[in-house]
């Protein structure tokens, strides 16, 4: 393996470092084991829970010495696309939002007003032979 082949713990974390804090837990889990798990923490609350899913290793302490670094570029190789991949999906369904509402704005918008009600006319009263109306002004008997 050349020198630049060769890439730690720190080097393998650099990535996911520079967007998120990262929590490292190690533990003895008996029988020779080691027991590590990486936990990336939220950066908003809104953040997809996806993105915090942590990567629990169970191994030999020469197995992690070997193996860890390969499996944290892999680690944060997955979670960068995976980040990037929801950052493009949540654009994608905001832009979704706004042509919706758009869309519902010009249908209300589109839509006549119904007219308004016209005032109702005033009752017509029909006069019987033998009664006046205060129209009836120029016939007055004498």
């Amino acid at each position: 393996m050349t020198e630049a082949s060769v890439i730690g713990l720190f080097q393998g974390l650099l990535p996911m470092l520079a967007n998120r804090v990262v929590i490292l837990t190690v533990a003895d889990a008996g029988d020779g084991l080691l027991s590590l798990s990486v936990i990336p923490k939220k950066l908003t609350d809104d953040e997809s829970d996806a993105l915090t899913t942590p990567l629990s290793i169970t191994a030999t302490a020469q197995e992690l010495d070997r193996d860890l670094p390969r499996q944290l570029r892999e680690f944060t190789g997955v979670h960068a696309a995976a980040s990037s991949n929801l950052a493009q999906i949540k654009q994608e369904l905001e832009a979704a939002q706004k042509a919706a509402a758009d869309e519902r704005m010009k249908k209300t918008q589109g839509k006549k007003t119904p007219d308004a009600p016209k005032p109702a006319a005033p009752p017509q009263t029909s006069l019987n032979l033998f009664e006046t109306s205060s129209l009836d002004v120029g016939c007055q008997n004498s």
